[in-house]
C-alpha cells in the first residue's frame, strides 16, 4: 500500500510540477520602439495572440468559463458555453449569453468579441470561420485534468495581462487539493477505481485525466493507475473483475446497473455496498470544480469529518 500511494502521490506531484514548468508556453516577443512594447502568448496551435486588456470576451470552453471569472472583471465576459449555464446555474453567469461551443458562429460574430477562447475539442472549420471574420481565437488545447488546468490558467492570465492573478489562483487550487486528504496516513488510503457505463460498455478514467486527479486528491489509491492503465480505458468484464477495487466511484444511476452487469455482482464493491456516485457534471469537470469533486468523493468514502 505504501508503494502504491507513493506512485499516486508522485503522479499528482508531477502534474503540479509540470504545470509550474509550463510557463514556457507563455512566449513573449518584445519589440521596443520608444516606450511601446508588444507581447504575445502562444496558444495550443502555435498561434501568437497579443497580450491586451480585452474588453469583450467570449468563452466556448468550460474550463475557461470558470477561470475567467476568477481573473477578470465579470462584465468583460460577455458569453460562456451553454454547458456551463446548464451544469452550474450561478448568479456569476446570470447576465451571460450561452454559446454552443464554436459552432454558434453567427451568434459569436454578432457579439463582436475582442477574443474567443476555445479548447481543442472543436471543429477546426468553425475556428477557421471565426478567424475569417476577423476574430482573435485562442485555443487552450486539451482538457485532461490538473496538468492542463494549470497550463490553461497561465495562458489565460498571460494573454489578459494579469499573470500574477493566475499564479495566485494556481496556488489556491494546489493548496485546496492538498488539504482535502492531508489528515490521512499512507496506510489509511482506500483503493478505488472510477468506472462509467455507456450502454453495455465499461470505461474508466485514470492517469492524465481529471478522474485520476480527483481520486488522488480525495485520498484514494487509483487501482487503474496501479495496474498500468492510462487515459480513458475501455474495460472488459474480466479486466474489471481482475482489478476488483474495494471502492468504485461512478455517475448517478450507474451503481445498480453496474452490479447487475453479467458477472460484476461478484465485485467486492458490489458485495460490500461500496459504490458511490457523484453528480455527473461535477465528476466529469476537468476545471476548477475538480476541487469540489475531490471533496465530494472524500466525504463519500471517509465521511464528512475526515
Amino acid at each position: 500500500m505504501r508503494g502504491t500511494f507513493g506512485l499516486n502521490a508522485l503522479l499528482l506531484s508531477t502534474a503540479l510540477l509540470t504545470g509550474a514548468l509550463l510557463t514556457a508556453v507563455v512566449s513573449r516577443s518584445e519589440a521596443v520602439t520608444g516606450t511601446a512594447v508588444r507581447s504575445t502568448v502562444e496558444d495550443a496551435t502555435g498561434a501568437r495572440i497579443p497580450i491586451r486588456q480585452y474588453a469583450r470576451i467570449v468563452s466556448t470552453s468550460i474550463v475557461a468559463d470558470q477561470v475567467l471569472v476568477e481573473l477578470i472583471e465579470p462584465d468583460r465576459l460577455v458569453a460562456v458555453s451553454r454547458h456551463t449555464l446548464r451544469a452550474r446555474p450561478s448568479t456569476t453567469y446570470d447576465d451571460k449569453i450561452g454559446v454552443e461551443r464554436a459552432r454558434d458562429i453567427e451568434t459569436i460574430i454578432e457579439l463582436r468579441p475582442d477574443i474567443v477562447f476555445v479548447n481543442s475539442f472543436v471543429d477546426r472549420r468553425h475556428v477557421a470561420r471565426l478567424k475569417d471574420a476577423g476574430l482573435k481565437v485562442f485555443d487552450l488545447g486539451e482538457m485532461r485534468g490538473l496538468e492542463t488546468l494549470i497550463r490553461n490558467i497561465r495562458q489565460l492570465a498571460a494573454v489578459l495581462g494579469v499573470p500574477e492573478r493566475g499564479e495566485k489562483l494556481i496556488e489556491e487550487v494546489e493548496r485546496e487539493l492538498g488539504e482535502i486528504a492531508a489528515s490521512l496516513g499512507e496506510t489509511e488510503r482506500a483503493r478505488a477505481l472510477y468506472v462509467g457505463m455507456h450502454g453495455d460498455r465499461l470505461y474508466g478514467g485514470t492517469t492524465e485525466t481529471s478522474f485520476h486527479d480527483v481520486l488522488v486528491a480525495a485520498g484514494l489509491v487509483d487501482v487503474a493507475a496501479e495496474a498500468g492503465f492510462e487515459g480513458w480505458p475501455a474495460y472488459t468484464n474480466e479486466q474489471l473483475l481482475s482489478l476488483d477495487p474495494p471502492w468504485i466511484i461512478t455517475n448517478p444511476g450507474t451503481e445498480e446497473t453496474l452490479c447487475r452487469h453479467p458477472g460484476l455482482g461478484a465485485l467486492s464493491a458490489c458485495r460490500n455496498g461500496q459504490i458511490r456516485s457523484i453528480e455527473t457534471n461535477l465528476l466529469t469537470d476537468p476545471g476548477l470544480r475538480m476541487v469540489e469533486a475531490a471533496r465530494a468523493v472524500h466525504a463519500e468514502v471517509y465521511g464528512e469529518d475526515r
